[in-house]
């Protein structure tokens, strides 16, 4: 069975599915579903060697985050 995280946990060479965001209603929340960081969207971590901002692909783009933006949307393992 496959957990719940944050966006900022997950590892490389692993693939995840966005589920949602800590606090729906944000505005950052709605910004990132802009983005298209919608529930459902497969997301992984890009392979490149930076801690902070984390760089993600997700629909055929790199969208860099840093780690206490990352937090906010939750993944889950596919």
């Amino acid at each position: 069975m496959t957990k719940n995280i944050n966006l900022s946990e997950i590892c490389t060479d692993k693939e995840y599915c966005v589920i949602g965001f800590e606090i729906e209603s944000s505005d950052y929340a709605q910004k990132l579903n802009k983005m298209g960081f919608v529930a459902g969207t497969p997301i992984e971590l890009a392979p490149i060697k930076i801690s902070d901002p984390m760089v993600f692909q997700i629909r055929g783009s790199r969208v860099a985050l840093r780690k206490h933006e990352a937090k906010e949307v939750k993944v889950k393992e596919l």
